[in-house]
């Protein structure tokens, strides 16, 4: 019992370990392992009650020791956490208890852990530890009495605020009944308490599972926790009965005519309700219903598998044994059928339940006593046991919850639906037919007709599986069930071809029953295996085949929106990028884009153009607002298609006035001439203006036109609006070259007359004040030379300057002859 339950709490102490943050991870790794350990002392004592071979006995403790060794390090941990990590102590003592397991591992391991020099008690023999085994049998009980117990006194406080108080005692008496194991280690023969340990085991589960350490319904339900472990459990019964039967019944054992036709009903009960806790877990492993029934009806199994053996001309001792295991499993029946029946109307386990769960544990406790029963009767149909306290008490406590549930039942009748009604009633049923049995194993002669138990469990399983809790199905989930039927099959011709050979040691009746006992069992396994034990798997494939086939759709409707806002997004950006360089140069642009700043360049030859409509003022006083912007929008427009022909960048405008300039943002040779070109074709496009709204007798503007060339530097200025512009004297004494000119012409300053006086007829002006800039030289630019030109008015260039002009651009150095 230790060790099962040792390897139970283990179980879930590793899946906690594996989901816990990283504060956590170590105290559920020493937990997991101090579970283990624990439970591997029960197969030592297991070990030392059943080997009467010495030699043999040594060699099992030493190897069982190489799982019990990590007990006092891991517990010193635990009892480290438990105090909050506070007592420092308690963990470097740890350490020293792992070396001393180590020591103890090295003794093992050189065939000297323990000694063939034995203990000899009724209840088994115990050998003396060697020097290697000692130390840590010393160790152990010693840190408990000098570091444990005071700390556990210290911070009892902290303990009782943060653990369930069954915790705590439940490692105290763990400890207490370790330590009484060590004296016969030590070479004293002293009465070993580990018999016990699966008293504190169970305690430190339920303070565990209270001081929620675990997610225990998790656990159990969610992650089909109590699902393997019951099947687990079922699996090693079914095998058992199988070989047990086998190896273990001999001919002999049906010279009693009672096993026939006493013992048909009981067998077809066993089996029957075996079979349908494989249907009803299978159909649905995570519903917690299903879980709970397939409990019941194994635990149900498990109460009449003791009614076989009595049918059987066997001795009585193997009888009683069996009973008693299986009394120990049966005693949770009336706690697990009352979780069943809240759990079909749909109702919170009631305050009572603790109640019934501390009388099943108590009847668990005893059912291995002698308490159990006391004797036996002699009927016609079979050999009854005589009940004895702990038998009255499982009767004494089904009776109760019988009551409470029938009591709940009325009171709820008009909300339970009728599949629930089915399992309420296969429950009261199957209640009535267990608390009968209990008159023939108190001397009154009436058949236990408990041995029907499947008649209320195919009333249970019927209604479960009423009740709804079915899964899907699927190809996986059909895969399993033809699996198992083919197994089903199989081990049908296996029966077939070994009746004969058994035939020879039985009758007819005789082999039937045996083969029945031998290859049913077998046949349950191979379904168990094969269906159940599969179907989590074949359910959860189908699942996720089924979410793939969503998961696809999903993909599917994400890609074309993928598709559509990766389209919407690459028109946003080509706005956006159209936005930009309707703001910015290109070049500019990108290195905003970029980096998100722009560094500012000084540019040596720059060529700045400024234009201003002369009596703009008083042509717009008699206009419409609507009239002026859409006039002046016109005219910009115009200049704007006109510089970008002529490779300037547009800057800004100001009012009536508009500012350009070349040889920026990437510099270049021609920006003088370019601009020249560019006011070549504003100036006449305002003078075909001037003439249309002339011969229309409407007010018109004209222009004059200024232009410099010099340094320059330009940036981009602002964070939120963007603006590129350019600072310099150039830009001052472009602006001074727009004001000091004439109506309907191109005036320029000195330095670009030196740039394009080879392209274009000047004209010079003389020198000519300047506001702030003193007498400046300027000149008038009136159209390109007519070597260059291929229109009359010179406004046009030809081909030949087109290929000067390149040869320029491409940094070649040109030699004019002089013009005349």
């Amino acid at each position: 019992m230790t060790f099962v339950v040792g390897l139970f709490l283990s179980f879930f102490a590793f899946q906690k370990f594996r989901k816990s943050k990283e504060d956590n991870r170590y105290f559920h790794l020493n937990l997991t392992i101090s579970f283990i350990s624990f439970g591997c002392v029960g197969l030592v004592l297991t070990t030392r009650a059943w080997i009467q071979d010495v030699e043999t006995l040594v060699l099992w403790n030493d190897l069982l020791y190489f799982f019990v060794a990590p007990l006092a390090p891991t517990a010193f941990y635990l009892a480290f956490h438990m105090t909050g990590k506070q007592s420092k102590l308690l963990l470097y003592y740890s350490y020293v208890c792992w070396f001393a397991s180590f020591v103890l591992y090295l003794g093992v391991i050189l065939g000297k852990g323990f000694e063939t020099n034995v203990f000899e008690f009724p209840f088994g023999k115990y050998p003396r530890g060697s020097a290697f085994v000692r130390p840590w049998g010393i160790l152990a009980p010693l840190g408990y009495f000098l570091l444990i117990l005071p700390s556990f006194i210290k911070h009892y406080h902290y303990i009782r605020k943060h653990y369930h108080l069954t915790l705590f005692h439940g490692v105290n008496l763990l400890f207490l009944l370790t330590t009484l194991n060590a004296p016969s280690i030590l070479g004293f023969k002293v009465y070993p308490g580990g018999f016990f340990l699966f008293i504190p085991m169970l305690l430190v589960a339920y303070g565990v599972f209270r001081s929620d350490f675990f997610d225990v319904n998790e656990l159990l339900f969610q992650k089909n926790g109590m699902f393997y472990f019951l099947f687990a459990l079922l699996s090693f019964v079914l095998i058992f009965i199988s070989f047990g039967v086998s190896f273990g019944l001999s001919p002999n054992a049906y010279e009693s005519a009672k096993w026939y036709p006493w013992g048909i009903p009981p067998v077809v009960s066993v089996f029957g309700a075996v079979f349908l806790s494989i249907i009803v877990a299978g159909a649905n492993p995570s519903a917690r219903i299903n879980q709970l029934c397939a409990f019941a009806l194994i635990l149900t199994g498990f109460y009449v598998i003791q009614s076989v053996p009595l049918k059987l001309n066997i001795s009585y001792v193997v009888q009683l044994r069996i009973s008693q295991m299986t009394f120990v499993a049966f005693a949770f029946a009336p706690s697990i059928m009352v979780r069943l029946v809240f759990e079909a109307i749909g109702q919170k386990s009631p305050v009572w339940l603790k109640g019934i769960d501390l009388l099943c544990i108590t009847a668990a406790i005893l059912s291995p006593s002698p308490y159990l029963f006391v004797g036996y009767y002699d009927y016609p149909w079979s050999r009854v046991h005589h009940g004895g306290p702990a038998e009255l008490l499982v009767g004494a406590n089904g009776a109760i919850a019988l009551v409470l549930v029938l009591i709940t039942f009325l009171r709820n009748k008009g909300y339970i639906n009728f599949a629930s009604k089915w399992i309420i009633g296969s429950f009261l049923l199957s209640a009535l037919l267990l608390l009968a049995a209990l008159l023939p194993s108190h001397g009154i002669p009436i058949y236990p007709i408990a041995d029907f138990q499947f008649i209320p469990a195919f009333l249970l399983g019927y209604a479960v599986l009423r009740h709804g809790a079915l899964s899907l199905e699927g190809r996986t989930i059909q895969l399993s069930q033809r699996l198992a039927n083919l197994g089903l099959i199989t081990m049908a011709i296996a029966a077939i071809l070994y009746f004969p050979l058994i035939r020879e040691q039985y009758g007819v009746g005789e082999s039937a029953f045996h083969l029945t006992m031998i290859v049913l069992p077998l046949v349950l396994f191979n379904y168990l295996v094969v269906y159940i034990m599969s179907r989590p798997l074949a359910e959860e494939l189908d699942i996720s085949y089924f979410l793939l086939d969503l998961e696809k759709q999903k993909a599917d409707e994400e890609r074309e929106k993928a598709l559509i806002a990766q389209d919407k997004a690459e028109e946003a950006r080509e706005e956006s990028e159209k936005l930009l360089l309707n703001i910015l140069p290109y070049k500019v642009a990108q290195e905003l884009k970029a980096k998100g700043s722009v560094n500012p360049v000084r540019f040596e030859n720059a060529t700045v153009l400024f234009t201003d409509f002369k009596g703009f003022t008083k042509v717009a006083e008699g206009m419409d607002e609507q009239s002026l912007i859409e006039e002046l929008d016109a005219c910009f427009t115009q200049f704007d298609e006109i510089i970008l022909r002529n490779n300037l960048e547009k800057l800004k405008t100001i009012g009536d006035s508009y500012m350009c300039a070349g040889g920026l943002p990437v510099e270049n040779r021609t920006s003088a001439i370019d601009a020249c070109l560019a006011a070549l074709e504003i100036q006449s496009f305002m003078n075909q203006l001037k003439e249309i709204k002339t011969a229309l007798n409407l007010p018109f503007w004209e222009l004059r036109l200024g232009i410099h060339t010099g340094p320059v530097v330009a940036g981009v200025v602002g964070r939120f609006k963007f603006a590129y512009d350019i600072w310099g004297d150039t830009v001052n004494t472009a602006s001074r070259m727009e004001s000091g000119g004439e109506t309907g012409k191109i005036n320029v300053s000195k330095e670009t007359y030196e740039l394009v006086k080879y392209f274009f007829v000047t004209e010079y002006r003389g020198k000519v004040h300047g506001k702030n800039k003193g007498d400046l030289d300027m000149y008038f630019v009136h159209r390109l030379r007519p070597r260059y030109s291929q229109d009359p008015d010179g406004k046009a260039p030809n081909q030949y300057f087109r290929e000067v002009y390149s040869r320029i651009s491409r940094g070649a150095n040109i030699r004019w002859k002089k013009e005349s």
